[in-house]
């Protein structure tokens, strides 16, 4: 009896133990780590948009947490917080996060959207033509750069239209420039800013233009030979365009001979010359509500990803198309073959 009893006081301690042991276990394991925590709680904040509270959880958990595997992840959305937050400074905090992060993480798979962002941040902020193009200078240079980063990307065609965006407001903006000095009576500044944009920007929606007032202005400065250069290069490299005709009078009129129409070089023109954006009656109000700040700039790098998803989900679509109806005709093929089967390959019954 007294050793029964013994054995009982001795049980109640070890029972308490394990019970107590298997109850902390259980409370390590439903413990959720603190750089976990730190890092959904600016991820939370960044989709409230509640960016200083956002960047100050990520940057706690980036020093306290330096070799913890969502790090990287803290680093990107980071400058998340910034680009979404808008405006100059923020989308410059934003360009300087994101190149951070492609220098510390440049295997990351979020790298190319990184660079991507940097480029759209950097659109954003171009200004108006008649204004200083610091901005669309540094949005060509992180287009080459991403060009050159990440050439086979997704993203990389969407990325040359960018570019040919970029230059034509750089040509626009050396265009007129030019007419500025033109209408001054400065023909040869003038002329150097229009071959500014005849060499460095050959893709420009309005070179027909500028090769006319290229022209002109060399005859206004007495270079009537000169002239004829781009005035034969009106009539045989663009026919398409209205000033073609006027350039063969031009020439008609300095007895100049009229060259003939490269086809080759004309044809890749015209499918190369991208208009500008039509006159729409609602352009005025977007440009006042643009001027208000109540319409942001476009967001190059959201229609991107919206274009890529498009074509994934129609890709998706044309291979579940596919797939039924190469599962249709697989099933026809069999139906086909069970009704041959009886006449083809039963034997027939022999003769007593």
């Amino acid at each position: 009896m007294k050793s029964t009893v013994r054995t009982w006081l001795l049980g109640i301690p070890l029972l308490l133990f394990f019970g107590c042991a298997q109850k902390s276990a259980s409370l390590q394991k439903s413990v959720v780590p603190p750089d976990q925590t730190l890092y959904e709680t600016g991820t939370k904040f960044l989709e409230k948009g509640q960016y200083i509270r956002s960047r100050l959880a990520l940057q706690t958990m980036i020093n306290t947490y330096p070799d913890s595997e969502m790090t990287a992840d803290a680093y990107y959305a980071i400058g998340d917080s910034y680009y979404e937050e808008g405006g100059t400074q923020n989308w410059l905090q934003a360009e300087q996060q994101y190149k951070d992060f492609i220098i510390f993480f440049p295997a990351h798979p979020k790298a190319p959207d990184a660079q991507m962002k940097i480029v759209a941040a950097n659109m954003k902020m171009m200004g108006p033509v008649d204004r200083d193009q610091q901005y669309t200078l540094r949005a060509e240079q992180e287009i080459y750069n991403f060009l050159e980063m990440y050439p086979d990307h997704d993203f990389a065609p969407i990325v040359k239209q960018n570019l040919a965006i970029v230059q034509d407001k750089l040509a626009q903006k050396e265009e007129g420039v030019g007419d500025f000095y033109a209408r001054r009576g400065n023909h040869g500044a003038a002329v150097s800013r229009y071959l500014v944009a005849l060499d460095k920007y050959p893709d420009y929606y309005n070179t027909p233009e500028v090769l006319s007032k290229m022209a002109h202005s060399l005859l206004e400065s007495n270079n009537p030979d000169e002239a004829a250069i781009y005035l034969d290069k009106l009539v045989s490299e663009y026919p398409f365009s209205e000033l073609a005709e006027e350039a063969k009078q031009q020439l008609a009129g300095m007895g100049k001979p009229i060259p003939e129409v490269n086809i080759e070089v004309a044809a890749v023109n015209e499918a190369k010359m991208r208009q500008p954006q039509g006159f729409s009656p609602v352009k005025p109000l977007l440009d006042f509500g643009k001027a208000l700040g109540f319409i942001g700039p476009p967001d190059v790098y959201e229609e991107a990803t919206g274009i890529l998803a498009a074509e994934k989900a129609k890709a998706a679509k044309e291979a579940e198309q596919a797939a039924v109806r190469e599962a249709e005709a697989g099933e026809g093929i069999d139906i086909v073959e069970e009704i041959r089967k009886p006449v083809s390959e039963e034997t027939p019954p022999e003769e007593e």
